[in-house]
């Protein structure tokens, strides 16, 4: 288990590369973890599933979604965008701080992407841990 914080990688089919075998991002790497969970559309995100994962004891998640150009149902992005940012919000009334949720928009990831996608999240929450007092 790794000594830093756990990352939950919420990742759209369609924006990652075909060939990328996921199943190798999930472990430890670089003082956190990453979990990796394909969504057939990251329209699929609700709030309740964000907060849900957040208090199962992962410490941030990350949505990765394509372009809203890319999208096969249109406006799936834009959809989980908007619940992303609303969720982030309802973390910042509670003190817990919006830097725990992201989203990145991108098509064609290589796993070493998705690695560095889960590092800036890891880096974004370690920040407010360590600030709150936090060991990591």
């Amino acid at each position: 288990m790794s000594d830093g914080p756990e990352i939950v990688l919420l990742y759209c089919r369609q924006a990652v590369l075909q060939e990328v075998n996921v199943d190798l991002l999930t472990g430890n790497a670089d003082c956190f973890s990453v979990r990796a969970v394909m969504l057939p559309c990251s329209s699929k995100v609700q709030v309740p599933y964000l907060l849900k994962i957040l208090d199962d004891g992962a410490d941030a998640v990350e949505v990765v979604a394509c372009h809203s150009d890319a999208c096969r149902f249109l406006v799936g992005s834009d959809k989980a965008e908007k619940r992303i940012a609303y969720a982030g919000k309802l973390l910042d009334e509670i003190g817990i701080g919006a830097e725990r949720l992201g989203i990145t928009r991108a098509n064609g990831l290589s796993a070493e992407k998705l690695m560095d996608i889960a590092r800036g999240r890891a880096e974004a929450v370690r920040s407010i841990m360590i600030g709150r007092g936090a060991e990591l």
